[in-house]
């Protein structure tokens, strides 16, 4: 009788033991969210802890919010793709080599961004209270953004920036070459067919030392960002307030100068033809000829104007009495 208890009781320890051993196996993934870039392609880590062979186990990797359901369904040692969702088929592997490892991660090929939501690592026969492990996959895209002129206004010039094909929805800013941020207005925002996000904003600047801006494009959750520089030509800026003040106080100084030059001028003209007329007034003129001095007539007498001796072959006005 003695015999027979204590045997009991070992059974009830072993079996105690070994249950509490199997209990302890447990399903486990990651905690944090799994980013991936529209194509890529990505692995949702899955094991089971302690390290234990996963070949004889149903493995179910599972898309909850899915009709069906089933991502990849791996049982009795292979794979039955027949009953994957059609948009996982031929994009998900298991590592079968790994599976005695306890390794139940899933490749995934060819990241869309209809696959971003939650995956389930669901493993139905393991004799445990966690069967299951939960993560999250973000898909994102980007796209580089470009920047245009689109032309003055008031004292500043008006940049656009357009970047498209982003997922999930980013954010645009705009920074100088100090990496401040500038005011701008509200981004315009637009999805296509298949959800992905085009944005455009404006922004007016004003002329720097280097004229050198910068359009950037973020998306907060997959922490990815693209930006675009651009110098502007200083040409481009209208003239400031200040500038035209300077214009026009420069024409008014060429005018002012031009009117007194032409004014000086006009006043030495007039003076050197009231000296021209007070001269000529003293002359009296009865006749005036061109004569060769050397060919006069014998009878004829000349005085020349001036009154100074005229060389022989001179030709002269002269006054004939």
């Amino acid at each position: 009788m003695k015999s027979s208890t204590w045997y009991f009781l070992v059974w009830c320890i072993g079996f105690s033991l070994i249950t509490t051993g199997l209990s302890q196996l447990q399903v486990v993934g990651q905690k944090e969210p799994i980013i991936a870039l529209l194509g890529d392609d990505v692995i949702l880590p899955c094991f089971l802890r302690p390290s234990t062979s996963a070949v004889d186990q149903t493995v179910e990797w599972q898309r909850r919010d899915l009709t069906p359901k089933e991502v990849h369904y791996y049982s009795d040692g292979r794979d039955n793709p027949d009953v994957h969702n059609p948009v996982y088929k031929g994009r998900t592997r298991l590592f079968e080599e790994e599976l005695k490892s306890g390794n139940m991660s899933l490749k995934l090929t060819g990241v869309k961004h209809t696959d971003n939501g939650f995956f389930t690592c669901f493993v139905p026969k393991l004799v445990s209270t966690v069967k299951t492990s939960v993560i999250q996959l973000i898909v994102g895209a980007v796209s580089q953004p470009v920047i245009s002129i689109v032309g003055p206004k008031d004292y500043g010039v008006v940049l656009k920036c357009d970047s498209g094909g982003w997922y999930p929805e980013p954010e645009m800013t705009w920074e100088d070459s100090d990496g401040n941020i500038l005011p701008g207005g509200p981004t315009e925002t637009e999805t296509d067919s298949e959800s992905r996000y085009t944005v455009r904003g404006h922004v007016t600047i004003q002329k720097t030392d280097n004229n050198m801006f910068t359009c950037r494009v973020q998306q907060h959750q997959i922490n990815h960002k693209m930006e675009t520089q651009i110098i502007v030509p200083g040409g481009v800026f209208p003239w400031s307030r200040g500038q035209k003040a300077g214009l026009i106080i420069g024409v008014l100084a060429l005018l002012a100068v031009a009117v007194l030059v032409g004014l000086f001028i006009w006043r030495k003209q007039k003076k050197e033809k009231a000296e021209l007329k007070r001269e000529l007034g003293k002359w009296t003129v009865l006749c005036v000829v061109t004569l060769w001095v050397n060919k006069k007539h014998p009878s004829l007498a000349e005085v020349c104007k001036n009154k100074h001796q005229v060389p022989q072959n001179h030709v002269g006005k002269c006054v004939m009495v």
